[in-house]
Parts: structure tokens; sequence; C-alpha cells
């Protein structure tokens, strides 16, 4: 059987139910590349669980699951997934590769980023379509993740952006590179659809570390943001009850 289990944002986030999985598994893996901890490591959860796990990078997962998928036909295989399990498509998919392959499948939900966006003050019902921004490379530059902020912004709905990760590389976007990212966009389009829209930025979500600021991107990019992993909110239209709790929560001015 396979199991997807969700670690949460810490060690401390793991669920009865998802330690209890963990510790009975015969084998268990680490989706090592949609995220991290936000406090505390790896090592301390295979302390809490008694076994090792392999690591496995994007290819293996996205290319080349299938001999794991044979594992899990006669034994408890867990794939233990950062935050919440199925909030990626990747892992949706393996599920489906799971049926087709006649192997039993359990998912079992962990805490993630999406919980802690209520935390800003933002309502979470008015938050429209999640998008990642990712690192622009020579070859490789998309602009999808604009795209859904402004598609987001004519509704009036807030926009959760996910910051990209190289996991093989050591490194994480911070909300200061997501914001010239979207605003050198803005500069080539010659749009300024953001330039005086509120944003939120959340660094180290559920660590003691945790940092929450609202304001503009002027104000982001001042601020000091030293947690990670770090997120960022374009918002859309707030009403009083949001704004007083910006302000509360996020010292916005």
């Amino acid at each position: 059987m396979l199991f997807l289990v969700g670690i949460g944002l810490k060690p401390s986030h793991l669920t009865q139910e998802a330690l209890e999985t963990l510790k009975s598994s015969d084998r268990v893996y680490l989706e090592n590349y949609t995220s991290a901890y936000s406090e505390g490591n790896f090592e301390a959860l295979e302390d809490m669980i008694g076994k090792a796990a392999t690591r496995l990078e994007r290819k293996q997962v996205e290319e080349e699951f299938a001999p794991i998928l044979e594992e899990a036909k006669t034994k408890n295989i867990a794939l233990a997934v950062f935050g919440n399990p199925l909030n990626a498509t990747t892992h949706v998919q393996i599920l489906l590769d799971a049926k087709e392959a006649g192997v039993k499948t359990r998912a079992i939900a962990g805490v993630s980023i999406f919980e802690y966006v209520s935390f800003t003050g933002l309502e979470r019902y008015k938050f429209g379509r999640t998008t990642s921004i990712v690192f622009h490379e020579d070859e490789y530059a998309p602009e999808s993740f604009y795209d859904a902020i402004i598609e987001n912004k004519k509704s009036g709905l807030h926009t959760l952006c996910l910051l990209d990760i190289k996991s093989d590389e050591n490194r994480m976007m911070d909300i200061r590179h997501a914001i010239s990212l979207l605003e050198s966009i803005e500069e080539k389009r010659e749009q300024s659809a953001l330039s005086d829209t509120i944003m939120v930025g959340i660094a180290g979500a559920g660590s003691g570390d945790e940092q929450i600021k609202a304001g503009t991107a002027e104000h982001l990019k001042a601020f000091g943001f030293a947690s990670f992993p770090q997120a960022l909110i374009v918002c859309g239209k707030l009403n009083e009850k949001e704004i007083e709790a910006l302000k509360a929560f996020g010292g916005l001015q």
C-alpha cells in the first residue's frame, strides 16, 4: 500500500495519524523539492519515526516513481510530503498512476501554508487561484503567474504566490526577488496594475521566527524578511475588517 503523508511545516506539525503511519511503514521516502521545513529539520522527524528516509528529487518523483509503486504492491510504502500531500498536482498524479497499477493508496492530511494565509487577517474565502512565482533562467522566463494575479484582481480576489525552490542548488526565492520579477513583467508590458497594490509577505510560516508584513511592493522590498520558506500574497479588494487586521497583524501603514 502507498501512503501519501503530509508532514506539515515543522516536525511538531506531524499529526498522530501521520506519525503512526510513518512508524509502521516498511519504507519511507521524502519528496524533497516542493518545499522545506520552516523550523527544525528532517533528521528530527526521522528520530520521531525511528527510521531513516530516502530523499527523492523532482525527476525521481515525476518520472521515475514506477519502481516505488511496484514496491508498494507488497509492502507499506510512505511518501512524506511537506505541508499537505495533495496541494500539488504531481502528488494527485501519483494516486492516479497507483490506481492504474493496482496499488492501494491512502492520503493523510497535513498543515500547509494554505492554513496560514488567514493568520494575515485576510479572509480565506476571498482567495482566487494560487500561483507559483518561479526563477527566470536564460531560456526559461514564464509570466503566467503574473497573468493569474491580474485575473484574480479583476474579480477582487487575493492571490497566494508560492515562491520557487531549487533544492538541488540549495536556493529558495525570497519575497524581494519575487516582487522584482513582477515589476520587471509590468515594465516589459508597460502596465502598472500592481504599483499601489497592497501585498503581504509571509516568511517562516508556523515557526518561532514567523514574519508577516503588509504594505506596498516598496515597503515589502525594504522589510527584513529573514526566515524561509517565504510566500507572497497580492491582495485584491480589501474590506474594512481586512484592512484593520492587516494593520494589527502585518504592520500595514
